[in-house]
């Protein structure tokens, strides 16, 4: 008793400590500018969580602290067990985390380069009636939705204050990373240093553009059938495990307070996560 006590205290005690301890590191990387915390702050912004990296970092901490509670007091691990667990709790919670915002940050992007021809379509139109490249990127601000009216608002300001159109178009493509972008970034620098009716190359731009995204719903659709076997492949493992737990008792005690029934849980998330990365790498198709 007096050790399961003690065993629960200790738990507790690492939650709330490494909770604030891993705020305190955060902010001081934030405030140092660390590389990694400019980068995972790039992140956030491009996945529209407006919340700065220090809170992001001590919440996402505190999300795993919580489950590895709930375990370590659910299957009544020892002390050595329940330390040897949080680590692995924290990299799961971060890196389930990292997945979800790049998940965020592909789905914004992809919404950007449905835009995107149209986008282009209107900067022709601006062009052929005697606008400038600014100027009609102006008009796209006007006319258009997020995140396309975000992205070129921002290159309109780095061009009103001294940056190049074509080094503000390169940090665009850097944002809103796809071959699209990168083909409109080196389009408009080979244009400023060639010369070239530019409307006329904005609009053939723009017909290779909505060519691709047809092609990639296309692939969309012939991989649906792929995709949803790959989901219900992962599903399984997890929905017959709580069969177990609920429809067979001792099997369930078994998993959940012994050393074997530990291991072989270890043993089956690990194969689920191998899994979940094959079969989303033999889903994915690069156009």
């Amino acid at each position: 008793m007096v050790a399961a006590l003690f065993s629960t205290f200790v738990a507790v005690f690492l939650a709330l400590g490494g909770t604030i301890a891993c705020y305190i590191v955060a902010n001081a990387m934030v405030e140092r500018e660390d590389p990694r915390a400019v980068k995972a702050a790039a992140l956030l912004e491009l996945a529209d969580i407006g919340r700065p990296v220090d809170v992001v970092a001590a919440a996402i901490f505190a999300a795993g602290a919580l489950l590895w509670l709930l375990t370590v007091l659910m299957m009544r691990l020892s002390l050595v067990p329940e330390l040897l667990a949080l680590p692995v709790f924290e990299a799961a919670a971060f890196w389930g985390t990292s997945f979800w915002v790049k998940r965020r940050v592909a789905k914004r992007r992809s919404r950007f380069m449905d835009q995107l021809e149209m986008a282009l379509r209107l900067m022709s139109g601006g062009v052929r009636i005697g606008l400038s490249l600014p100027q009609a990127m102006a008009h796209i601000i006007e006319e258009m939705t997020e995140p396309a009216r975000l992205e070129f608002r921002r290159v309109v300001t780095q061009t009103r204050v001294g940056v190049s159109m074509p080094d503000a178009l390169d940090s665009l493509a850097e944002r809103m990373a796809g071959n699209e972008t990168l083909m409109l970034a080196r389009v408009i620098r080979v244009q400023r240093q060639t010369g070239g009716s530019l409307s006329l190359i904005l609009d053939h731009l723009a017909e290779t553009i909505k060519e691709r995204r047809q092609i990639q719903r296309k692939i969309t659709a012939l991989t649906a059938e792929g995709r949803i076997g790959a989901l219900v492949l992962e599903a399984l493992p997890v929905g017959v495990g709580f069969f177990v737990l609920v429809m067979e008792p001792p099997m369930g005690k078994a998993l959940m307070n012994t050393l074997i029934g530990h291991v072989v849980l270890a043993v089956a998330a690990a194969l689920e996560f191998m899994a979940i990365f094959t079969l989303n790498k033999m889903l994915k198709v690069n156009v």
